[in-house]
C-alpha cells in the first residue's frame, strides 16, 4: 500500500472534486474549512447546554453515591453508571455538571482561532469561567473535579485538586489570558507545594503513585510557568528543575518497545490510547521548553502509537486490543493524527481519515442518524469534559495544521499495523514546537 495512503480509503480517495452537500462536507471533512465547520456545530451544541451534561465519572454525585462508604460499593456504583447502556442517572439522582475542565480545555481550543473575533470572545468567557473556579484556601491556585472520584488504583474526593484538572484548567486559562498575575504565582507555589513529591508530579496530593500522563503534564505545565514571567525568579528556578527531574523519571521508565505503561506498579501495566497521546503531547511540549533533547524517545514513542493503537484508520482503547469506541479515545486520536502530521509522522490523508472514521458519534454534528439508543451508553457520547472539549481541542488543532499546509512526509514507511495501514514516517521529528 502507497505510504501516501494510510488508510486505503481516505476521504480524499473516495471524494472527486465534484459539489457536495453540507451533511458530506461534515461526514467526509477534507479542507480546513469543513473542520470549522465541525468545530462551529460542535461548540454550539455544547454551548447551548451551558457546558453541562454528564460525566463517566459522576456516579458518586447523587444520593446513592453519598451513602456508599466502602472502595468496593464506590467503584461499583461509578463503574455501572458509567457502563449501563441505559442512562441511570435521573434514576439515581445524578445532575447534569458543568466542569471547569471541560471550559478550560474548551477555552484552549477556542483561543487556537483566536484570529476570528467570535472565536476570541468565546475563549475569553470560557476561560474566565474557569478561572473562576480556581480554588483557594489550603489547595489555593490549583483545580479539582467537580465529583468524587474511585478508581482501581486511589480514591480522591471533590474537594481535593488533581493533577489532570489542573492542566487542562491552567493552560485553558493561560491560553486565553484570563488568569492574572496574583493568580499564576498562585498556581505554580500550589503545583510545587501539593502536587510534586520531590521526586515526580503527583495525581493528587495525597497520591505516591507515578502516573505517567500526569507526571508529564506537570512537568509542562510547570516549565511553561516558569517561562511565564510572572513569577519570582527562585520560584521560577523551583520549577523548571522539578519539570526536568520529572521528565527524566518518565523517559526513565519508556519500554523498550518505545510505549510507556500508564503508571508504575502490578496493576498499572496497560497502555491504552488517550493515555498514550497525553505523554507524547507533553513530552515534546516540556522537552520544548526546557531545551531537552527528547527527540529519539518522542519518536520511538510516536511508532508504537502509530503501529498500535489504531486499526486502520479508528482508533484501538487498548494497544494490540479490539476497536472499543470511547469518545475521550477518538477525540485524542484525531488531535494525536494532527499532531503526527504536522511533525512529518504521517501524512494528511491519515488525520481526514481518522477524523471521518470517528466524527458520526459526536452530538451536535449532524452526521448520524441513529438513534441514541442504538449507540450503546449514548450519555458518554453526551459528556462535556470527556466528549466535546477534547474533541473541539482536536478538531481547532487540525484546522490549525490544514490551514497552514501539512508538511510532507519522508523517510521509511512504517511496517503495517493492526489494520494493515502503513504510515510514511521520517527518521526523525522535524522542527519540534508548540501549538
Amino acid at each position: 500500500m502507497p505510504s501516501t495512503s494510510p488508510t486505503g480509503h481516505s476521504p480524499r480517495a473516495r471524494c472527486g472534486p465534484d459539489h457536495r452537500t453540507e451533511g458530506d462536507r461534515l461526514h467526509e471533512p477534507r479542507a480546513a474549512g469543513d473542520v470549522l465547520a465541525l468545530a462551529e456545530r460542535l461548540f454550539r451544541w455544547a454551548d447551548a447546554r451551558d457546558w453541562a451534561g454528564p460525566d463517566p465519572y459522576d456516579g458518586l454525585t447523587g444520593p446513592l453515591g453519598r451513602l456508599a462508604g466502602h472502595r468496593v460499593l464506590r467503584q461499583a456504583l461509578l463503574q455501572t453508571v458509567k457502563r449501563s447502556p441505559v442512562d441511570l442517572r435521573p434514576v439515581l439522582g445524578i445532575r447534569p455538571l458543568r466542569t471547569a475542565t471541560a471550559t478550560g480545555c474548551a477555552a484552549g481550543a477556542c483561543a487556537r482561532l483566536s484570529a476570528f473575533p467570535l472565536w476570541q470572545d468565546r475563549a475569553l468567557r470560557l476561560g474566565r469561567w474557569t478561572a473562576a473556579e480556581q480554588l483557594t484556601g489550603r489547595y489555593a491556585g490549583l483545580w479539582r473535579y467537580e465529583f468524587d472520584v474511585q478508581t482501581r488504583w486511589s480514591y480522591y474526593p471533590a474537594s481535593v485538586p488533581n493533577l489532570v484538572a489542573t492542566t487542562f484548567c491552567a493552560d485553558g486559562c493561560l491560553d486565553s489570558g484570563t488568569l492574572d498575575d496574583d493568580a499564576v504565582r498562585s498556581l505554580a507555589r500550589g503545583l510545587l507545594e501539593h502536587l510534586y513529591n520531590g521526586e515526580f508530579f503527583t495525581y493528587t496530593p495525597t497520591s505516591g503513585v507515578l502516573v505517567h500522563n500526569a507526571n508529564l503534564m506537570g512537568a509542562a505545565l510547570a516549565a511553561r510557568l516558569a517561562r511565564a514571567g510572572a513569577l519570582p525568579a527562585g520560584l521560577a528556578d523551583r520549577l523548571a528543575d522539578a519539570a526536568r527531574g520529572a521528565v527524566e523519571v518518565s523517559l526513565n521508565s519508556q519500554r523498550s518497545d518505545g510505549c510507556w505503561p500508564y503508571g508504575r506498579g502490578p496493576r498499572l501495566g496497560w497502555v491504552d490510547g488517550f493515555h498514550t497521546g497525553y505523554v507524547l503531547l507533553r513530552l515534546e511540549q516540556a522537552g520544548a521548553l526546557l531545551g531537552m533533547d527528547v527527540r529519539t524517545p518522542l519518536e520511538r514513542g510516536a511508532v508504537h502509537y502509530l503501529r498500535n493503537l489504531f486499526d486502520g484508520p479508528l482508533p484501538l482503547y487498548f494497544a494490540g486490543g479490539r476497536t472499543r469506541r470511547d469518545p475521550n479515545n477518538d477525540a485524542t486520536a484525531v488531535r494525536m493524527a494532527a499532531w503526527a502530521t504536522e511533525r512529518g509522522f504521517a501524512t494528511a490523508d491519515f488525520a481526514w481519515a481518522v477524523l471521518a472514521a470517528v466524527v458520526d458519534r459526536y452530538p451536535g454534528l449532524g452526521t448520524d442518524t441513529r438513534t441514541e439508543a442504538s449507540r450503546g451508553n449514548g450519555a458518554l457520547w453526551q459528556s462535556p469534559r470527556w466528549s466535546a472539549a477534547p474533541l473541539l481541542d482536536a478538531l481547532t488543532a487540525l484546522h490549525a495544521v490544514v490551514a497552514g499546509g501539512s508538511r510532507p512526509s519522508a523517510g521509511p514507511g512504517i511496517p503495517e499495523g493492526p489494520g494493515g495501514a502503513a504510515r510514511a514516517f521520517p527518521p526523525r521529528p522535524r522542527n519540534i514546537r508548540l501549538q
